[in-house]
């Protein structure tokens, strides 16, 4: 994976490093997950319906560094052992969101994206600084390459790792689950899979910042599409 996108979101998480004392949980002794092959769907990707939300649930950019510690690093809301993988333990608005994600991701063809972000009334946020006119469009700008297939490739490679579920303003499944636990708590087994998304000089600065920065996936359990983006967004 292209280090600059990497480099680019750990750049900016840097500027919400705070001076406040942070003291993190003593980790769990946790069993590394059984990896397997990416899970196969048969038949044609079911059709989202149109996402509704209360405006007290709406996305918007902001600052997320409420909660930081000295270092900056946020506590972390979920642990190895809330780590589960394909559709397990998803909500079926949540496996179906999903489902259509990686059917867009894998078809080589960003645009196939703008369909399943219309569906709702809020789009999802690609960014945790400002607001954008067109999502998809400010995701293929963000690609190594001219057609958005970069970016495509990370979704797949996100949405095939493990996610875990974080209560907030609503009940949120998150892909990677490094979003979302902490990195000191990894064993051997996690690291690989934390390879397969990231270089090694990559993960080594975020071992540095002590906090997972590259991209991330939030599916709210009505479905709805929270978030893509590099960087905290809630």
């Amino acid at each position: 994976m292209r280090t600059k996108i990497a480099t680019a979101a750990a750049l900016l998480v840097l500027s919400a490093v705070f001076a406040q004392a942070y003291s993190p949980e003593e980790p769990a002794e946790l069993t590394p997950p059984v990896f397997g092959a990416p899970d196969k769907r048969e038949g044609p990707v079911p059709a989202l319906e149109p996402v509704g939300e209360p405006d007290a649930l709406e996305d918007e950019p902001g600052d997320h560094s409420a909660g930081e510690g000295a270092t900056g690093v946020p506590p972390a809301r979920a642990s190895l052992a809330d780590v589960s993988y394909g559709r397990a333990g998803l909500p079926s608005a949540v496996a179906t969101a999903r489902d259509a994600l990686l059917a867009a991701a894998r078809s080589g063809d960003i645009e196939a994206l703008r369909p399943i972000f219309a569906t709702q009334q809020v789009a999802p946020l690609v960014t945790p600084m400002d607001a954008v006119d067109d999502p998809v469009e400010h995701l293929r700008l963000q690609s190594g390459d001219p057609e958005g297939r970069e970016i495509l490739a990370i979704m797949v490679e996100l949405l095939e790792a493990g996610h875990v579920a974080v209560d907030g303003r609503t009940t949120t499944y998150v892909w990677p689950y490094f979003a979302e636990v902490s990195l000191d708590d990894l064993q051997p087994a996690h690291e690989v899979e934390l390879y397969r998304i990231l270089t090694a000089i990559d993960v080594e600065e975020m071992e540095r910042l002590g906090r997972y920065t590259f991209f991330r996936i939030g599916i709210a359990e009505d479905g709805r599409i929270r978030y893509f983006s590099a960087g905290e967004v809630e």
